[in-house]
């Protein structure tokens, strides 16, 4: 079993769209990012037992190595090749079996503990049950929207993530969500927007929703859970079978919420940060 770099992203995708696409909710984040094309500079690894790939990893900066298509021995090759190659990866992402194991693997070869500084559960939804009573309507963002969705944005990483604060970089990211088509819907009370989620362009068939964002004054009032239901209708309307989500696994509130309106626990997935080891 040998793992291998990739500069040639043709060849990356040659090799990891497959195993991606074998389970496209899985590797909702992977198949995202392959849709929306890869950037420069990333990071990509594959892992082959004789002529056939069995794993690989992808790394879109400034995000954590996506971990979940490594399976088995494929994960410590993968990480002792990047042990050598690139020792001051930062972080990983991934489903917590195959990103502790990696972890394991990434500590033997260099001495770095990760811990962990995000527990996730995905969520596939199944019949779609929208909340009922909630006051307001949903509307699509626009250009008008933009300083309010920076602001939501940078709010949501500030908050789920403890990243530092960062509008310049919340204007790139939406920047580059219109550029590969994806759309951010608002719930609105009168003419004020509340809540808003972020609809991820369809990638294999799948749909992604998040952010997630209510700003702190308007929480509380169901407009969270509205805005999520509306925009997995939208995704449905648009012909996208299946809608996924992610939820912070200490947060009861947002679990709670998604569940209500019909979305199913599919695993459970970290972050693990080396940086600060």
């Amino acid at each position: 079993m040998d793992a291998r770099l990739h500069d040639d992203r043709d060849a990356f995708l040659a090799h990891a769209g497959p195993l991606y696409r074998r389970d496209p909710v899985l590797h909702t984040i992977e198949l995202t990012a392959l849709g929306a094309g890869i950037p420069a500079q990333s990071l990509m690894v594959t892992v082959h037992d004789g002529h056939t790939a069995v794993g690989a990893a992808l790394q879109t900066p400034p995000y954590p190595l996506l971990v979940t298509g490594l399976a088995g021995a494929a994960t410590e090759c993968a990480a002792e090749l990047l042990a050598e190659t690139h020792p001051d990866l930062h972080g990983i992402r991934g489903v917590r079996d195959v990103a502790t194991r990696f972890a394991a693997a990434w500590q033997s070869a260099t001495g770095r503990v990760g811990h962990v500084d995000l527990a996730e559960r995905l969520y596939r939804l199944g019949t779609l049950a929208p909340p009922a009573g909630v006051r307001g309507a949903c509307r699509l963002g626009t250009g008008d929207d933009h300083a309010l969705l920076v602001d939501w944005v940078e709010g949501f990483f500030v908050e789920t993530f403890n990243e530092p604060r960062d509008d310049a970089a919340g204007a790139r990211f939406l920047a580059r969500a219109a550029d590969v088509g994806d759309r951010f819907v608002l719930w609105t009370l009168g003419d004020e927007p509340v809540s808003m989620a972020m609809l991820r362009a369809p990638a294999s068939g799948v749909s992604r929703i998040g952010p997630v964002y209510t700003p702190t004054a308007a929480r509380g009032q169901g407009f969270g859970s509205a805005v999520t239901a509306a925009a997995a209708r939208l995704a449905h309307r648009s012909g996208t079978g299946e809608v996924v989500l992610f939820a912070d696994s200490a947060n009861p509130v947002s679990n709670g919420i998604y569940r209500r309106i019909g979305f199913e626990a599919v695993t459970d997935c970290v972050r693990i940060d080396f940086a600060g080891a």
